[in-house]
């Protein structure tokens, strides 16, 4: 890679041996990335790893030699969401929460790492750094050096900042030194769409299955996606914002999408327009049958397939204040109408501390869910489920990632706020 004078300089040792090792750590992966250059950070980080578990945490002697270097980011920094140490709120048992309780018995010290190391403060953890009420919304064409793969499509795509799918590591070092290596995503071809997706639906397709259905079409090219704008006007109002962070985080998961434009809605889509498609793109359409034909291939790994759900788990990703409101809405109505005061299914919702926040201090929302029994919490279902620990449980989810990555039971939206309702899944279900 050509490299400017300064960061020669750091190569050669100039600044210490710590940066030094940094630098070369950062220069080794560009040229993996056939990288020409080295460009500099100019927003915040968002960082995957926001735990330390035996066998998959961030190497602690690393991030020690960092510290003792006086290293930090050139910004602060996000987390995904915090541990899930909040045992009242996921209705685990004792042998559970004595297992949480081990894998995250150096939670702690980390959090103080990452803290020296130029985490923004102890509220900064979630999946969802770019709502409003977080406050760390990169601006448009921000670059950016971001690992969560929710995140990064969001940014990418909806934001218009620009991020590739960093490694884990990789993330934290970039920022540290301030450089990316100018690659992917970050350069204006590799933000030109490979693939038109055309939206052939009566109505408005949900964003976690379709998100899913184009993921797995696509895998890790960049679609450019026709007809949704029938759905949801042109634009980036709030309620279109909620539903593209729903669909990024399902293509993300189902494949490996950093970056969709959605045609006559995302900002360059917006400005550019068609131009976006590459000479020679494919194409794909997906219909109503291909996305019933999606969720009905998605298999049933309870231990017992014809369990009455034991806990529901929303919010991944982390809501926003919107949509908690949405499913306040959506559940009041449902008691009612089965004639219930109380959920029948052990409910917890998740989103970002300071979301979770500004709802509680709205009253009402938070009220009707506290009332029926619903829990709330900022950590993550997939932090504390994505493994044996609940094998046994039958969990259900409006979420096609947690869906992904652990054995929860995908159902809709509507489907699922029937569900907790009465504690059983019908024939619709």
């Amino acid at each position: 890679m050509k490299l400017t004078m300064e960061e020669q300089d750091i190569l050669d040792g100039s600044q210490g041996g710590m940066l030094q090792r940094v630098m070369a750590t950062i220069v080794a992966y560009g040229e993996a990335l056939d990288a020409e250059k080295l460009v500099d950070i100019t927003g915040m980080g968002h960082f995957v790893i926001a735990n330390v578990i035996p066998g998959i945490s961030p190497p602690l002697e690393m991030l020690d030699s960092l510290i003792k270097a006086g290293l930090k980011t050139a910004y602060p920094f996000t987390l995904d969401p915090a541990a899930p140490l909040d045992h009242d709120n996921w209705w685990l048992n004792p042998e559970q929460i004595a297992t949480l309780q081990h894998m995250y018995a150096d939670q702690d010290s980390y959090d103080c790492r990452m803290q020296t190391l130029g985490l923004r403060d102890l509220q900064a953890f979630t999946c969802t750094p770019y709502q409003p009420e977080v406050g760390s919304v990169p601006q448009r064409g921000a670059i950016l050096a971001w690992s969560e793969s929710a995140c990064v499509a969001y940014a990418n795509s909806v934001l218009g900042a620009r991020s590739n799918r960093n490694g884990a590591i990789i993330d934290l070092l970039c920022n540290i030194a301030g450089k990316v290596p100018l690659s992917g995503l970050l350069t204006d071809a590799g933000r030109k769409a490979t693939w038109r997706i055309d939206v052939a639906t009566e109505h408005r397709p949900l964003p976690q299955i379709l998100g899913a259905a184009i993921g797995r079409t696509v895998l890790a090219d960049v679609p450019y996606v026709v007809g949704l704008d029938r759905f949801l006007g042109t634009g980036l109002g709030p309620h279109t914002r909620d539903y593209l962070h729903e669909l990024g985080a399902a293509a993300a998961a189902a494949g490996a999408v950093g970056l969709f434009h959605v045609e006559n809605i995302t900002p360059e889509a917006v400005d550019q327009g068609a131009g976006l498609l590459t000479e020679g793109y494919r194409h794909a359409v997906i219909n109503a049958a291909d996305l019933r034909d999606l969720v009905d291939s998605y298999p049933v790994l309870w231990v017992d397939k014809h369990a009455d759900p034991d806990k529901c788990f929303l919010g991944c990703p982390h809501f926003s204040l919107n949509q908690l409101e949405w499913w306040a809405a959506e559940i009041q109505a449902g008691l009612q109408r089965h004639g219930r005061e109380c959920l029948r299914v052990n409910t917890t919702i998740c989103a970002a501390p300071q979301v979770l926040e500004k709802f509680i201090d709205n009253r009402q929302g938070w009220e009707v869910l506290s009332r029926a029994g619903a829990r709330f919490s900022s950590a993550c279902p997939m932090q504390a489920f994505d493994n044996d620990l609940s094998r046994g449980d039958a969990i259900i989810t409006n979420s096609n990632k947690l869906r992904t990555y652990t054995h929860a039971r995908f159902f809709e939206d509507k489907q699922i706020a029937d569900i907790i309702v009465t504690g059983k899944i019908g024939r619709r279900a």
